[in-house]
């Protein structure tokens, strides 16, 4: 199932309804204009919502009018690229069973060669040999040196899938070097993300014992599916953007309005660590 299903998105928004104000402004222009960040999407678990993640990073990106490069290197399923507002090129770095060494040196010389933002979404299923493929050649450092920084991006999900996601979050932050940025999306679509102790990500051993490695946790709550999670789906549905949601007549005003909500309360979560 593509990351960007309508079911597994979810928002800052309590499905007992947010308290915001009504200010949809958005600043124009390029404000990121500093040194150029590359993100990586990485998450071992399929349908944990990377797709919908990568497509939040590219609209924050879009609305900055920054420029911006996306890439969809999932070798299942190209819901990325679907959305074709945010101009995504799909790229195969699978060969056979493995890793196809050429296209992520050609991947890696792109990041290098354009004055651009990245965001590249990668799949399940090729997770395990592009983390290996970055941390063994140092494509971190590599990158940096040429003065833009390196991002990854995980996603930590509630419910059944909680160990698995747990466990790639623990991974990723044991293989990536300290000079990696790494932000946690908590999903909380499939449930609440706590042990059994009833304690909450923030006060884990694993969050406590490696929160200096932790750059910024955006938090995604589920959102009402009678109201503003109805509408979401609508848009994800149509594999559209909220700034093309929010021009569209087949939404109705109140409609367009939960997600101007939902976009406000995610776009400012982003802005910390984009």
């Amino acid at each position: 199932m593509p990351d960007s299903s309508p079911r597994e998105p979810s928002s800052t928004i309590r499905s007992n309804g947010p308290a915001i104000t009504n200010d949809s402004s958005a600043p124009a222009g390029d404000e990121t204009a500093g040194a150029r960040k590359v993100h990586f999407i990485l998450q071992g678990k399929g349908g944990v919502g990377k797709t919908f993640v990568a497509s939040l990073l590219a609209q924050f990106y879009q609305e900055k009018e920054a420029p911006l490069v996306c890439l969809d290197t999932d070798p299942v399923n190209s819901s990325f690229s679907a959305i074709r507002t945010l101009g995504a090129r799909h790229v195969s770095l699978l060969a056979g069973d493995g890793i196809d060494v050429d296209a992520l040196d050609e991947l890696v010389e792109r990041v290098m060669s354009e004055d651009a933002h990245f965001v590249i979404d990668n799949g399940a299923a090729s997770f395990v040999p592009l983390s290996r493929y970055l941390v063994e050649h140092d494509i971190a450092g590599l990158i940096a040196g040429g003065g833009k920084r390196v991002v990854v991006h995980t996603i930590l999900t509630g419910g059944p899938a909680m160990l698995d996601t747990g466990k790639a979050l623990a991974a990723v932050m044991e293989q990536f070097p300290p000079s990696v940025e790494l932000v946690v999306w908590l999903n909380e679509f499939f449930g609440p993300i706590v042990t059994d102790a009833g304690e909450g990500f923030e006060r884990t051993p694993l969050y406590q014992q490696n929160r200096a490695r932790i750059s910024g946790l955006v938090h995604l709550e589920q959102l009402n599916p009678d109201t503003f999670g109805r509408n979401l789906r609508d848009m994800l549905s149509r594999q559209i953007t909220f700034a093309e949601a929010d021009q569209s007549p087949e939404f109705r005003i109140v409609a367009r309005q939960r997600l101007r909500q939902v976009w406000r309360l995610i776009r400012d979560q982003i802005a910390l660590i984009a």
